[in-house]
């Protein structure tokens, strides 16, 4: 129970943690990227109002154009490359990209149709290697006061950034998981050491438990045996208060009996000291040894007790005594709920999975809210306390069912609705 808890403690912290990180990783990632998006998208306007206002100067003035066409030559434009145009689509000038992307370049402002001044991304796929690229283009166009003279087309390779923030996001991202593990592994030890209090206080607890119900079962004993002692001489005698108050007694002692029971039986499976001797064995001939057993008790309230199989013979692999209780656990809780002319219905069969039984016992009872049907495997839980304690019910009935239950790697679940009845489905696993 304690290392389930530990481990959600763990999930849960390594949850929180793992979402912050994510949340962070992304943040950074993206607001960088704004970042450097900006930065680029202000140098790519920047230099293209610069040419804008060259090639004014350079248009309005034709025979300065030889001696232009040299000096953008001659220019080392780094990362940037640009084109001019007039009016009539003639190219002026030339600052060419690399001769790998120029094409691309050149389609790309051919089919222009973004408006003037804003920045575009063009990404390119180069075939021939695995590198891709980014670039970014803007359009301006050359003014002479009010006259436009032409147009040019600046970009800029911003290849080398996106690749460094492509790099920067995978080793955030490794960074992050790195970190995740280790605080996962910190978390895991330090949920361990907050438990250990905890612990301490359910072991005390289930000590008292385990104490105290070995301190009361002697007594009780004792103060059985006296009332049928005293039973035994006055049962020819005609003093039928005596004999009433002998016969009270002795059903409160018999209830605390198996309250105490009870109790023990828990406290030993939380402590882990229940061996289970698994055999192989029918399940048929003991239910209905059981529904044979419960019999009295459904006559008493004119209750029917009906068993069905579609097989006549179906081994398990469990412990018969353990599966007899629950049996009896079950029938025992559907008696004291249906009321009087009611069924109580028991049925065995062959689960889908080759490796399973299935167990069902219904009622036709007042059924279960669907609000209270997670809490009823609870301890010391009863959904109408004052019938429960008149019926003789501790609640620890259907805990010990399912500890039974679970501890032959079964599973126990109801199926029900407020007057419907209820269901209790019971897996079991069959005999090797």
């Amino acid at each position: 129970m304690f290392t389930k808890i530990r481990w959600r403690l763990t999930f849960l912290y390594s949850g929180f943690m793992g979402f912050f990180l994510l949340a962070f990783v992304v943040s950074t990632y993206f607001g960088l990227s704004w970042v450097v998006y900006s930065n680029e998208k202000d140098e790519v306007l920047l230099f293209a109002e610069e040419e804008a206002r060259e090639h004014a100067a350079v248009m309005m003035h034709g025979d300065l154009l030889q001696q232009a066409f040299q000096d953008q030559e001659n220019r080392d434009m780094g990362r940037m490359f640009a084109y001019a145009f007039d009016n009539k689509g003639k190219m002026i000038t030339a600052e060419k990209p690399n001769a790998n992307i120029e094409d691309i370049v050149l389609d790309k402002i051919a089919h222009w149709n973004a408006p003037m001044g804003e920045v575009v991304r063009l990404p390119v796929d180069l075939p021939d290697t695995d590198k891709d690229l980014l670039l970014m283009l803007v359009a301006l166009p050359v003014m002479h006061g009010e006259e436009q003279l032409g147009t040019v087309y600046v970009g800029r390779d911003s290849s080398q950034y996106y690749q460094l923030l492509q790099t920067l996001l995978y080793i955030l991202a490794l960074a992050s998981l790195v970190f995740l593990l280790v605080a996962s592994a910190g978390g895991y030890i330090m949920a361990g050491r907050a438990m250990i209090p905890i612990k301490k206080s359910y072991e005390r607890q289930r000590d008292f438990v385990a104490d105290a119900s070995h301190e009361l079962r002697t007594p009780l004993s004792v103060l059985m045996a006296s009332v049928e002692a005293v039973q035994a001489e006055q049962q020819n005698e005609e003093q039928g208060f005596v004999r009433q108050v002998l016969a009270d007694m002795k059903d409160e002692i018999r209830r605390m009996t198996r309250l105490i029971s009870d109790l023990l039986t828990l406290a030993r499976a939380d402590a882990a000291v229940i061996n289970l001797f698994k055999e192989n064995f029918d399940l048929v001939p003991l239910v209905k040894q059981a529904v044979r057993t419960m019999q009295h008790l459904a006559v008493e309230k004119t209750i029917k007790i009906d068993f069905s199989s579609a097989e006549t013979s179906l081994l398990v692999f469990a412990d018969k005594e353990r599966i007899n209780q629950l049996l009896l656990i079950l029938m025992d809780n559907g008696i004291k709920y249906v009321p009087a002319g009611g069924r109580v219905m028991i049925n065995l069969e062959r689960a889908a999975k080759a490796d399973e039984v299935i167990l069902r016992v219904s009622d036709n009872g007042p059924g279960i809210p669907e609000s209270e049907q997670a809490m009823i495997f609870e301890r010391f839980y009863r959904m109408d306390k004052e019938r429960s304690r008149e019926m003789g019910g501790s609640g620890l009935g259907l805990s010990i069912a399912k500890w039974i239950t679970e501890a032959h790697g079964g599973t126990i679940t109801v199926k029900s609705r407020p007057g419907q009845g209820a269901s209790f489905i019971v897996t079991l696993p069959r005999a090797f």
